[in-house]
């Protein structure tokens, strides 16, 4: 693939995607070459004795050779190798570069938006840790070689797609490092168990401990890793899936309200009103009177837990 950069518009403050992609390219520096190239927009280029500061997040993956990265925010210098990526912050001092001898070639993203800050906000990405050896580099390859396909052949058109993307590489580099993939993976396998007998049972009395000990964890650490993964408690969730099936029973059968309490294990007519009407904003009867006579089109989705 030629070497190759676009510039794009910043479009994040109205991006339904809570980002937006503003710079695409591809290099391929040969050993010995100068770095950087004198060909990118004056916010962008640098020298290696000024360094630079850019206004937006970058992910610069490095898929061959290897160089050195430096940082105000970091180790004075730290080594890059085949499959790093480097993470350059808005307002943060950078510089970096391909040993002479290897060369290297680099793929790179800038985005800008609220969900970097966010992720940013929550400690996900950090100033700090900018040189990272991510999970899958194949994966985060593939993500950048279809950038590169959208980049290259109508980006303007291309940048919602571009911007998701960015989104995607921002999710791969906030998984957690290697060396917690594994307690990680555990922690995920328990929760997803968990969910999928929450929701088979959801309208049994659920024992929570009781769950934690057939999942073979404790009750404490079970409780902390569901709501950890899923932003709600096991106890909310029930609730949630509970709902959730008396929309479907409100919407698909002439059951009553107090029939669909007695099938999804409610203590009565009037406690599923209750909490239908405080997370759906409806009582059941008019929930069903929108959108059985309406044919679904006025659905009102469920609103998260307090």
């Amino acid at each position: 693939m030629r070497d190759y950069f676009v510039y794009l518009p910043d479009r994040s403050a109205g991006s339904i995607w809570g980002a937006a992609a503003t710079s695409v390219g591809f290099a391929r520096v040969a050993p010995n070459r100068p770095y950087p190239p004198h060909r990118h927009p004056v916010d962008h280029h640098f020298t290696w004795s000024k360094g630079r500061v850019l206004q937006g997040y970058q992910i610069v993956f490095i898929s061959e050779g290897r160089g050195v990265f430096e940082s105000a925010r970091g180790p004075h210098s730290q080594p890059v190798e085949a499959g790093t990526v480097l993470l350059l912050f808005p307002g943060v001092w950078h510089r970096y570069a391909p040993v002479p001898k290897t060369g290297w070639v680099e793929h790179w993203i800038e985005c800008r938006g609220r969900v970097f800050d966010e992720a940013c906000a929550r400690g996900l990405l950090e100033p700090e840790r900018a040189v990272l050896s991510p999970p899958s580099p194949r994966g985060l390859l593939a993500c950048f070689q279809r950038c590169h396909a959208l980049a290259r052949h109508g980006a303007l058109g291309n940048q919602d797609a571009l911007s998701t993307l960015g989104l995607h590489l921002l999710s791969i580099l906030c998984q957690h490092p290697r060396g917690e993939r594994a307690v990680a993976q555990r922690q995920d396998a328990v929760v997803e168990r968990a969910h999928s007998l929450i929701a088979m049972r959801c309208h049994e009395t659920i024992n929570l401990h009781t769950l934690a000990a057939e999942l073979g964890v404790s009750y404490s650490h079970f409780r902390h890793a569901f709501k950890a993964r899923l932003g709600v408690s096991p106890k909310q969730c029930q609730l949630q899936l509970r709902l959730a099936k008396a929309q479907d029973l409100l919407a698909n059968t002439a059951k009553t309200a107090k029939e669909i309490a007695d099938i999804l294990g409610f203590e009565s007519a009037f406690h599923l009103s209750k909490q239908f009407k405080e997370r759906v904003g409806l009582s059941p009867t008019h929930w069903r009177e929108i959108n059985v006579s309406g044919g679904g089109k006025n659905a009102v989705p469920p609103r998260p837990p307090p």
